[in-house]
């Protein structure tokens, strides 16, 4: 072999050298056994359409790669395939843009797709910021996307406010182009009232209650043994503050009361202090009703749908005292009242708690008529005998709630916010709507001013979770609540149990339903109410969207801002989410309505 061929072969070598060299150290290429996409069967899809990839260094089996379809939530897994090609169902997430092939050994991007969308059609996009940006058609003149920005992080403080930036723009030039602010009414729907202060009091002391003392003793009558006569009087202790603590007995009153009902399921008593002017009280026409209500249509109606309830006192009944009590726990004046209430702490015996604190029954607490505003406050007699009625079917489901989950699923006391969700249920059960409908209307005005979550249940988000519920009964059926009682869950991992689904994308439906339900846009019943009109709740805030204006405002988690924006026909607007104040993990609920 000559010099000069030796000197080729060197040459040649290093060459090769210089190639292996440049493939491995090559940020940009795909690695050795890396999947490659070379081609795609469809420029244009549509959500659910098969799409064929073709390549090489694909995974086996076929379920081994994962194809990414822009969107960080619009990821499909193939259902058939060999190394060189995949089939695979565009996810209902996806979004136009490259798609992305992986598995074990790398990635490798391949050639856009355009999603298109009809209408009614529904996705969560999960992109921020420059580096994700969104592209939506516009294939008709008459063309609007419904977008709520959302929060879903399950650590956001409820309470806090996180701010959004969206920015939109195609190839037509805007004149003025600036930032506009969103909702603005943020705020005043947060506002605690005293009922709402005294619940997330009685419901932290519960659970408090739960882990100081442990699940209250129980003594079981024989079974063949018939309960006791009910005394025609008789002593209670009722709670008289809505900031103490409820094991001291410094915050009872002691009070004395008549026997006027005797039912199968319930007993009516008065305080005596209701007495003496019958007039400007409840006569035996009231007591009767409110028993009979609770007899023949509440206590089967909750049992029904939540489940059986505690006997502590072995009497197979359940109290119901009406006390001037109750009244005087709200200040003149207030805005606001407290209607009544469930003690859990009622559910224990003397010694367990201290003396002078607990009446050992299923009690329940309820206003006095007292129209010359004698105890405080102006309270009618039709109106207060009507708010009886109603405060019986909402308390009676804290009795079964906190009865079972303390009894049979080992003392787990709920969130206070789902809690007050479900008995405002079985206010809707037992058919009283008018205060729900009250609840809702505030949250709807501005449902990203309050987390669905909010730990103190303001009634803006009674109002919200009110209707979560419901939907979610609607959607899975009233079984779920019974569910959500009978479980040792707390708060969103209740909801995840019981419908099989992830939380943050319930929610996601939720949303996009108050807009979409009852419109004929689409018959998804994720997006239906088929029990209420929701139109009879109030009005939705929503904010028009304009093209190559940008628009900020603030979310808390689990709560969203409605936007519909329109655009321009036979051109794609392109879309840019910026979280200004990181944490929420915020994403978008989107929709076409038009």
């Amino acid at each position: 072999m000559t010099l000069r061929e030796v000197a080729g072969l060197t040459l040649a070598a290093y060459a090769l050298l210089v190639v292996a060299c440049s493939e491995e150290d090559d940020p940009v290429g795909p690695k050795p056994n890396a999947p490659q996409v070379t081609g795609i069967s469809a420029a244009v899809v549509f959500p659910g359409d098969t799409l064929v990839i073709d390549g090489a260094n694909f995974a086996s089996p076929a379920s081994a790669n994962q194809v990414r379809f822009t969107n960080p939530a619009g990821v499909s897994t193939p259902f058939d395939g060999t190394t060189t090609f995949l089939a695979v169902v565009v996810d209902r997430d996806a979004t136009s843009g490259p798609i992305t092939v992986s598995n074990a050994n790398g990635s490798d991007t391949g050639p856009n797709v355009t999603v298109n969308r009809g209408i009614g059609d529904f996705f969560i996009f999960a992109g921020l910021g420059a580096g994700s940006i969104l592209s939506l058609p516009t294939p008709t003149a008459t063309t609007q996307y419904l977008i709520i920005p959302h929060g879903t992080n399950p650590s956001a403080p409820y309470e806090n406010d996180y701010g959004y930036r969206i920015t939109s723009e195609n190839n037509v030039p805007l004149a003025a182009s600036s930032e506009r602010a969103g909702p603005t009414r943020r705020r005043a729907a947060t506002r605690l009232g005293i009922g709402e202060a005294f619940d997330t009091l009685r419901w932290e002391q519960a659970r408090e209650l739960v882990d100081k003392v442990g699940v209250p003793r129980t003594e079981t009558r024989p079974s063949l043994a018939p309960a006791a006569e009910a005394p025609p009087y008789r002593s209670f202790n009722v709670l008289n503050t809505t900031s103490g603590s409820v094991l001291d007995a410094g915050n009872y009153d002691h009070i004395d009361a008549d026997l006027r009902y005797t039912g199968t399921k319930c007993l009516v008593y008065a305080d005596v202090d209701t007495l003496p002017n019958a007039a400007n009280n409840f006569d035996q026409i009231h007591f009767r009703q409110l028993g009979q209500a609770f007899d023949n249509s509440i206590e089967a109606t909750n049992v029904s749908y939540f489940g059986a309830y505690s006997d502590v006192d072995n009497n197979d009944r359940v109290i119901i005292l009406i006390t001037p009590v109750v009244n005087r726990m709200t200040p003149g004046g207030s805005g606001g009242f407290i209607a009544g209430f469930f003690l859990p702490l009622d559910l224990y015996a003397a010694g367990q708690v201290p003396v002078g604190t607990t009446n050992h029954a299923e009690i329940f607490y309820l206003l006095a008529a007292d129209p010359g505003s004698f105890w405080g406050n102006p309270f009618p007699i039709d109106f207060t005998a009507d708010e009886n009625i109603g405060t019986t079917a909402h308390e009676h489901e804290h009795m079964i709630s906190f009865s079972h989950r303390i009894f049979y699923q080992g003392g787990v006391a709920q969130e206070t916010w789902l809690e007050e969700g479900m008995a405002h249920m079985a206010e809707d059960l037992n058919g009283r709507h008018e205060a729900n409908i009250n609840r809702a209307d505030i949250y709807l005005q501005d449902p990203g001013a309050i987390s669905l979550e909010h730990a103190t249940a303001p009634l803006s988000q009674r109002g919200g979770i009110y209707l979560f519920l419901r939907l979610m009964a609607d959607r899975y059926g009233t079984d779920i609540l019974q569910d959500i009682v009978q479980s040792q869950c707390k708060g969103r991992t209740c909801i995840q149990n019981a419908t099989g689904e992830d939380f943050n994308d319930l929610v996601a439906q939720f949303f996009a339903a108050l807009y979409l339900t009852g419109r004929g846009i689409t018959a998804d019943p994720r997006f239906n109410y088929t029990s209420i009109d929701l139109d009879d709740y109030g009005t939705l805030g929503v904010s028009p969207g304009v093209v190559g204006l940008a628009d900020a405002g603030e979310v808390r988690r689990s709560s969203g801002d409605f936007y519909i924006y329109g655009g321009v026909s036979g051109l794609d607007t392109r879309y840019t989410f910026t979280e200004l104040v990181p944490g929420v993990r915020l994403r978008h609920a989107i929709a076409r309505v038009q």
